[in-house]
């Protein structure tokens, strides 16, 4: 069976709240690193430059410098080692020392402007001095002779040697600072690069947890849609989503048919709205299982209604296929918590385009059919047709005339007198309520079930019984014979909270005697309410009021209530009297009914009687009173108190002539 889909687990909702907070601070850290990262790659990139300047301003081009004074010193060896006594060497090795000496002043004047008042380089510009000098003094020790030639190359190249070692000194010390410089250029760069790597984590982190919050959003956002267009106990479709199915439905034939479970107020007043709600579910997936398998969507509006809609053209064999499986399915019993119930459905049917072009229409004409087949008992399908809005529209304006009837002075109650069959007199009268609207009668059959329906009954029965019981002090206070008035109590009236407490009210303040006054409570009522019922009469009985029940035989009848209820009267139902005979089945039924009533010490009426045949059964089997148009029509309250006073005469002049009171009530 389906039920309402949840999308997210309970750790889910969980997780996604206790993890909110440190997606927060996790991105206020990358937030806040990133900015420090930046800091730190600007300030690294400063000092290096910084670091780096020095490099490429002094120490490469001082390395640059000293490579060529090393080269110059090397040629100078290679040209004292080619100096010999051949013609023109001298002045060859003198221009090599002149152009030597140039050269190593212009590079130590470039070195000097680098590396400043350097030992070092004092030192190197001494010996490059004192070579400049020696150069010439060994071209003349050429001509003096070997030992002073070699003396003097000696000389020269002590001095060469000493050139090239201050020359590798300062070039060490030039490539340390470049290997130092690149050392700390290298740890900053290094140093950068881990924070990179670690913002590279972070960011990572944080993304994933962007995308699980995402994904969590995500789902909390097709959970939310989805639960706006589903209904969470069935995880049907709602009225929402319904509407919008059938704005979006093709321009072609479908049928919309509408559905409510049968009574299932009393089921939920009975066992609860926990137990209602599985009962709903149980009875849903029948539905839609049945509905599925003639191509229907399934839809539930709101408490026991649902919604069927299918392509299938309206008032065709496979709708009434599809719908009389609908009926089939909810008739099987249910099996809820150790109990057995009988369910049904009230089905109404519209067709597309015929019966509605846009989906409201068809909404209101598929409930004016839903309406028609509840009020027609239920358990049965009704398509539309426009007759029915027009009773629909009909009612609806009988409804709202009702409830300003009572102001507008529009009801009137009417009194049916009741005879005693063993002398003939009159015992009473029965309250009957008349309606007039617009100049015309409305019949009692059509406004009192609606009265029912919207509740307005409870107001209008209130003003019946306080109007009787006015009524009934004026004829107290008419005649010595007290006469009882007896008045209807409708089932919504009876189960009103403050049902004793009105009645108690009316008699205090109209003062008319209790036993006066007799409650007609209808079968179906004692036996619904249970002990709660009991309580109620009791109570009532407790007031002095006389207790009678409505159309005996009708409903649920039972002897075990008869014995539990403080009942005075019963009251045989007109459909076992109107064609009643010596020999008819009805007969043995008004028979057992006086025998029963006999025996429980109770009183019995029958009403419906038109004849005088029917009245000399009656009498014969010993009913004890009657009710109905041989003895009197309903009637005003003055045309009431004129048959009481007619009766009255009657009475005095021939007590047991019921003839001739007949007579009387005929001429009056």
């Amino acid at each position: 069976m389906r039920v309402g889909r949840q999308l997210l687990t309970l750790p889910q909702r969980l997780a996604t709240r206790r993890f909110r907070p440190a997606v927060y601070a996790l991105l206020a850290t990358v937030i806040g690193s990133g900015i420090v990262l930046s800091v730190m790659m600007e300030r690294t990139t400063a000092a290096i430059r910084h670091e780096s300047a020095p490099l490429f301003a002094r120490q490469v081009p001082l390395l640059g410098e000293l490579a060529h004074v090393e080269a110059a010193v090397q040629r100078y060896q290679m040209a004292l080692g080619r100096l010999d006594h051949s013609p023109g060497a001298s002045e060859r090795f003198m221009e090599a020392d002149r152009a030597l000496g140039l050269e190593l002043a212009n590079r130590l004047v470039r070195i000097q402007a680098g590396l400043g008042d350097d030992p070092e380089l004092r030192h190197l510009r001494t010996l490059t001095r004192r070579l400049a000098a020696n150069g010439p003094e060994y071209a003349h020790a050429l001509e003096a002779g070997a030992i002073a030639e070699r003396a003097m190359l000696a000389s020269l190249q002590r001095d060469l040697a000493a050139i090239g070692g201050h020359v590798d000194t300062l070039e060490d010390r030039a490539r340390a600072a470049i290997v130092a410089t690149s050392q700390d250029t290298e740890a900053s760069v290094a140093l950068i690069t881990r924070m990179v790597h670690m913002f590279n984590v972070l960011a990572l982190l944080t993304a994933v947890f962007m995308m699980y919050h995402i994904w969590v959003r995500f789902r909390s956002e097709d959970e939310l849609a989805y639960q706006a267009g589903h209904d969470p106990l069935t995880g049907l479709p709602d009225r929402r989503t319904f509407e919008l199915r059938l704005q979006q439905l093709p321009v072609q034939p479908h049928t919309v048919v509408l559905g409510t479970i049968d009574r299932f107020g009393a089921v939920v007043g009975g066992y609860g709205h926990s137990f209602g709600d599985r009962m709903i579910q149980a009875i849903v997936a029948r539905i839609e299982a049945a509905a599925q398998l003639h191509g229907g969507e399934v839809f539930r509006l709101d408490g026991a209604n649902i919604a069927v809609l299918y392509r299938l053209p309206q008032g065709g064999a496979a709708l009434q296929e599809a719908t009389d499986a609908l009926l089939r399915s909810v008739r099987t019993p249910f099996n809820c918590d150790e109990h057995e119930l009988f369910s049904s459905l009230s089905l109404g049917s519209v067709g597309f385009p015929d019966d509605g072009a846009g989906a409201l229409a068809l909404l209101r004409n598929a409930d004016a059919a839903l309406q028609h087949a509840r009020r027609g008992g239920g358990d049965q399908l009704v398509a539309y047709s426009r007759s029915l809005n027009e009773r629909t529209e009909h009612r609806l304006h009988l409804e709202a005339a009702l409830r300003r009837a009572i102001e507008r002075g529009e009801l009137e109650v009417h009194y049916q007198p009741q005879q005693a069959l063993d002398d003939g007199g009159l015992l009473g009268f029965e309250a009957l309520l008349r309606w007039r609207h617009g100049g015309e009668q409305v019949s009692p059959a059509e406004f009192i079930p609606l009265a029912e329906e919207t509740g307005q009954i409870v107001a209008i029965g209130n003003w019946v019984l306080r109007r009787a019981c006015e009524q009934a002090l004026m004829w107290q206070r008419l005649g010595p014979e007290p006469l009882v008035v007896a008045v209807n109590i409708s089932p919504r009236q009876f189960a009103h909270r403050g049902f004793v407490d009105g009645v108690r009210q009316v008699l205090e303040q109209t003062g008319v005697r209790p036993e006066l006054i007799e409650l007609e409570i209808t079968e179906g009522v004692m036996v619904e309410g249970g002990q709660r019922a009991v309580d109620i009469l009791n109570a009532l009985r407790a007031l002095g009021l006389r207790l009678s029940i409505d159309d005996f035989g009708t409903g649920y009848s039972s002897l075990a209530y008869l014995k539990r209820f403080p009942i005075h009267k019963l009251k045989i139902d007109q459909s076992f009297v109107r064609q009643l005979g010596p020999d008819t089945g009805d007969a043995s039924i008004v028979q057992a009914v006086i025998g029963l009533g006999h025996n429980l010490g109770l009183a019995v009426i029958a009403e419906g009687v038109e004849s005088d045949e029917q009245r000399r059964l009656l009498r014969a089997w010993g009913c004890d009173e009657i009710q109905g148009y041989w003895y009197g029509r309903p009637m005003n309250a003055a045309a009431a108190s004129a048959f009481v006073v007619q009766a009255g005469l009657a009475r005095r002049h021939s007590p047991r002539r019921a003839d001739a009171r007949h007579a009387l009530v005929t001429a009056a």
